[in-house]
This record gives C-alpha cells, structure tokens and sequence, in this order.
C-alpha cells in the first residue's frame, strides 16, 4: 500500500512536536497551513518562555503551479547578524521551488550551505531541486540549541516511493570554522 504524503508529514511533525517538548518543556507549540504547506512553530512569547518564537517543522507536497518570487518582502526580512559570524541568507524551510513563501517559512541559514557554495550545500540544493517536481513530497526540520532562531542544524526530506529519504546538514559553526 503506498504512503499517502498527508498522513506521512502529520506523523512526522508529531514525532518533531514530541522531541521539541522534551528539550524545550516551557513551549507553545502551534500548527497551522499557509499555501499548501503545514507548520509547526513555536509561539515562546504567548506562554512567556526564554527562547524566540521560531519554525520548527513544515511539509508541503510541491504543487503543480508556484508563484513568484516575492524579493521585495524577502528583502525587508530582518536578518540578526552575530560580530564575527559568517554570512546567512534568508532560507527558506520549504523551499520556493516547492512553494514555499515568507513569514515563519524564512530563517537564517549559512550561505554556503544554501547556496551550494560548500559539498554539504551541494547535497541540499540537489535535494531542494528533487522536490521542483509536482506532487513530490517534502519536509525540513529545523533544530535548536539555544534560546535564539538560529538553528543548529537543519534537515530535509524528500519521499521517494514509499521511502522516507532524510539527510541533516549543519547549519551553525562554532567562531573561526
């Protein structure tokens, strides 16, 4: 019997949902849908918890037209920079290819990763590109290990026939890597 992608990606944002509690007990987990993908996404601030409101996890099944970019929006997106971090761009959980928009579907995330500047974000794009096709199926995950927006490591997945294809990139280096 084959995986239907609807019933794949609510079993894996409770999975994520589940793991996210146990490191961060204080948290408000909240899921909601905006073009066609679902979120999870943490609302710290309803419930007055240390950490930023943040995307935790989307899926999406890439649909058969995406709009366009929006680069005005994506430009006035405040990106934090650390003294002494390397560059980050906009990233985009779901990606744009897959329609993904703005808001809570925009982090920061190295820029070599995700420009395929580096062999880690050469696998990341080539995974971003496999989900251009409609009807495909795709999930990022993005994962935490402080109070801040700024994830640690992301990962990805594509499903691929009844196969659950996820690979984990870093996405945060320590000062001087």
């Amino acid at each position: 019997m084959p995986l239907v992608p609807a019933e794949v990606g609510n079993i894996l944002l409770e999975a994520v949902a589940e793991r996210y509690e146990r490191v961060w007990p204080d948290c408000s987990l909240v899921q909601f849908t905006q073009s066609g993908a679902t979120y999870l996404f943490e609302l710290a601030s309803a419930v007055g918890a240390g950490q930023e409101d943040r995307t935790v996890a989307a899926w999406t099944v890439t649909p058969a037209t995406v709009g366009k970019r929006g680069v005005s929006y994506q430009r006035g997106f405040p990106l934090a920079a650390d003294p002494g971090s390397p560059s980050v761009d906009r990233g985009h959980l779901i990606p744009n290819l897959s329609g993904g928009e703005f808001g809570t579907n925009i982090f920061r995330q190295d820029r070599s990763l995700n420009r395929g500047w580096s062999q880690e974000g050469r696998r990341f794009r080539a995974l971003e590109r496999e989900t251009a096709i409609p009807g495909i199926f795709y999930f990022g995950h993005l994962l935490y290990e402080d109070d801040t927006a700024y994830p640690i490591k992301i990962e990805i997945g594509v499903l691929r026939g009844d196969t659950l294809h996820v690979e984990r990139f870093q996405n945060r280096f320590p000062p001087g890597q």
